[in-house]
Parts: C-alpha cells; sequence; structure tokens
C-alpha cells in the first residue's frame, strides 16, 4: 500500500479509480466492508483502490473548543488499512480551508479534477463539504451531473447494534473490551512509545514496568489492569497493562505503565504497540507497597490461566 499526502496536482497510476472516502476512524468493521467493496471492485475492473482520509480529524478543526478523542490515530489507521489489499492511502490535510469548501466544490475539484474518481464507496450517514451541508443524497445527484458511480454502504449490524465509532467509543471508556472487540473486529491498539518512569516497579515492587507515551487524543479504556498483548521489534509478548494515577502513591496524572510478563531487556524509547485483551481488575489502591506487590503476584496468576486458557 503506497501512501501519499494529497496536492491539487496529485500524480496517481493511469487506471480506474475506486475511492472509499472516508475519516475511518477505529477502522471498524463497517469501515472494512466499505474498504474491501472499493478493493474488490478496483480488482475486478483492473483498476486501483484508493482511501481517502483525512488529518487531523475534521472535528478538531471544525470545533476547535470540543475535546475530541480517537479510536485510533493516523498511524493506527495505516497499520489497520494495510491489511485490506488497498492500492494507495490517501490524507487530505483537514484545515480551515479545506473545511469552507462548498460541496459541490468538493466533489468536482478534488474527487473529480484531482482524483478523476470512477466509482465512490461512502457509509450510510456521510457528510462533507461547508457545514457538512453534503450528504448522501446530493452526492447521488452529483454523482448523475459528474457522471461517476456511488455506492452508498447500509449500516452494518453486530450484536443488535449498528456499528458506529461513537458506540465503540463508549464501550472503551466503560472498559468493555470484548463488546468494543467484537463491533470492532480486531484488537483496541495503542501505539506508543516506551519513556523513563520514575523506576518504582523494579526498585519498590520486584516488577520492571514500561512506562508507554501515546497520544493525548487517544481514547483509552477505563483506569484498572489490563492483560495485553504487547509487539516490540516485531516480537510479541505479554503482559499486565495498568492505566491509572496509581492512587498507592498518591499521584493524580494518568498513566500507562506495562508489566511484560517474562522480559527482561531495555527497550527505552522504542516504539511498541499494546493489544488489550482483556480487562483483570479495576485499579486500587492500597495501604501499602506489600499488598501492591501481593496483588501484582496474583494479577500474573490470573493473567497465566486467561492465556493458557484461551491463547
Amino acid at each position: 500500500m503506497e501512501i501519499i499526502k494529497y496536492s491539487k496536482n496529485i500524480i496517481l497510476p493511469k487506471k480506474k479509480r475506486y475511492i472509499a472516502l472516508g475519516v475511518f476512524d477505529g477502522v471498524h468493521l463497517g469501515h472494512q466492508k466499505l474498504i474491501k467493496l472499493a478493493s474488490d471492485k478496483a480488482k475486478k475492473n483492473d483498476g486501483i483502490s484508493i482511501v481517502v482520509t483525512f488529518d487531523p480529524h475534521p472535528d478538531k478543526i471544525i470545533n476547535p473548543e470540543s475535546k475530541v478523542f480517537l479510536l485510533t490515530t493516523l498511524e493506527e489507521r495505516i497499520n489497520l488499512i494495510r491489511n485490506l489489499d488497498v492500492d494507495v492511502f490517501l490524507i487530505i490535510r483537514f484545515n480551515k480551508m479545506i473545511s469552507k469548501i462548498s460541496p459541490e466544490d468538493f466533489v468536482s475539484n478534488i474527487l473529480i479534477d484531482s482524483l478523476q474518481v470512477k466509482e465512490l464507496f461512502v457509509g450510510f450517514n456521510y457528510k462533507f463539504g461547508f457545514q457538512g451541508k453534503g450528504n448522501t443524497n446530493i452526492l447521488k445527484e452529483y454523482s448523475k451531473l459528474y457522471k461517476f458511480n456511488t455506492n452508498i454502504l447500509k449500516p452494518i449490524i453486530a450484536e443488535n447494534t449498528i456499528i458506529s465509532s461513537t458506540i465503540i467509543k463508549d464501550y472503551i471508556r466503560l472498559g468493555e473490551i470484548e463488546k468494543a472487540r467484537k463491533l470492532l473486529g480486531h484488537n483496541i491498539t495503542i501505539f506508543g512509545r516506551v519513556v523513563s518512569g520514575k523506576g518504582r516497579g523494579r526498585k519498590l515492587l520486584n516488577f520492571a514496568t514500561a512506562n508507554i507515551e501515546t497520544a493525548t487524543d487517544k481514547i483509552l479504556p477505563v483506569n484498572g489492569v489490563y492483560l495485553v498483548e504487547i509487539e516490540i521489534d516485531s516480537k510479541k509478548y505479554y503482559g499486565l497493562m495498568n492505566i491509572g494515577t496509581k492512587p498507592t502513591f498518591k499521584e493524580t496524572e494518568r498513566t500507562i505503565e506495562v508489566h511484560i510478563i517474562n522480559f527482561n531487556e531495555k527497550i527505552y524509547n522504542k516504539k511498541v504497540i499494546v493489544n488489550i485483551l482483556q480487562k483483570i481488575r479495576e485499579e486500587k489502591y492500597f495501604c501499602n507497597t506489600d499488598l501492591l506487590k501481593k496483588q501484582i503476584e496474583e494479577d500474573i496468576l490470573i493473567a497465566h490461566k486467561i492465556i493458557n486458557k484461551n491463547y
């Protein structure tokens, strides 16, 4: 998959272009089906499949006063879509100028003039153009005017729920990992970098932890302890992740720490991928570190039982 940043004079292979258009936050089952439709149609007609997305998230520019949390960072979206057999991943930088473009200008200037779309694929609730005035009905009219085909994906239902990024975010906030994963169609992931911490894990508790720094707008599960799979240098290990404020040490900053089971290497500054598998317990306050250490030992035993049973 080729990753390209959009420009007015963009050069693409001279083939019929089948475009899946959207933000695709989460790359959930609905997004995956939409992208696969575009990819399959391109292959069938000897064309190229193009995923067109926006960065930053449009809401960050349109509603800068609101705090927007994302299921996936751009890097995470790229990683997930890379597995969907797409030819080109095209990133349009979303700024104030783009936010003010009219629906018709978006279609004529970007989709037609620059991208020369043959066939377009969007979700049932897709909106575009200034103030979101463009919708799927308007898109159908422009399809007739500019002579390209538009495919509108109907709502996808899983677990008796219409799949949406909003519902998945709610599940993640509540720590409902399995429910979120069923709608996503993949693990909840955290891309981050290992940074130095205060060293308490190894010094006080004899359980070394990797402190993970991730994007500030990344949505995270409710505070607690989770069984995870962590990928380091393309190798995977199991671990226990604590998300929280470390109440035992009377801290207030929310952090992410992973104790990697049976691992004792230095990994500072390395990029890692954390896949959240299952919630084990809530974050707790302990009146002394001995009790905390005992709890961690119990958590590891529980983790081993889950791993042996399910993985």
